[in-house]
């Protein structure tokens, strides 16, 4: 019976170990130190195929896809625009939001962004396009990094970027 209590207390303790090394760490540099940067780098947002288990989201003007979860308007901002009015509001809205691209494509963004307790990282990529009307159109995808479901997260965050655009 000692032998046992003797073991739940090491693992007790060498969890309270391990989180306090979490916290003091750092949780989102934790987080990149246990399963790698969540940056990806960009997406072919028109053409890729989505994630099989329920941890993304998808926005989209549209017609250019058609596994959309919300469904955008066409833009009258051209592309470059549409892509600094979206920077500036989710800078302005997610104060979590990292900003991971190099900007040197003003037609497409890439943040991270983290949950607000545990910091669970998430990828967002957007991408801005002309299209033959000579009207914007806009996809936005977001993505967690961890886990299986979101419980709906992505696309709640997307909703927020993408609102009063």
């Amino acid at each position: 019976m000692k032998l046992v209590l003797f073991l739940l207390a090491a693992v007790v303790a060498i969890l309270l170990c391990a989180m306090l090394l979490f916290l003091t760490y750092g949780r989102e540099k934790s987080w990149s130190l246990l399963v790698g940067s969540p940056d990806r780098g960009q997406l072919e947002i028109q053409s890729f195929k989505r994630s099989q288990t329920d941890n993304d989201a998808l926005a989209c003007t549209s017609g250019i896809r058609s596994d959309c979860d919300i469904t955008l308007p066409a833009f009258e901002d051209r592309p470059e625009i549409l892509i600094e009015r979206l920077a500036q509001r989710i800078e302005r809205v997610d104060p979590l939001a990292r900003r991971v691209d190099d900007a040197t494509n003003p037609r497409q963004l890439r943040y991270v962004t983290y949950s607000p307790i545990m910091r669970f990282p998430d990828l967002i990529n957007i991408e801005a396009i002309l299209r033959d009307d000579g009207r914007s159109g806009l996809l936005a995808y977001a993505r967690a990094q961890l886990g299986k479901r979101d419980m709906g997260a992505n696309k709640a965050r997307l909703t927020l970027y993408l609102e009063d655009l």
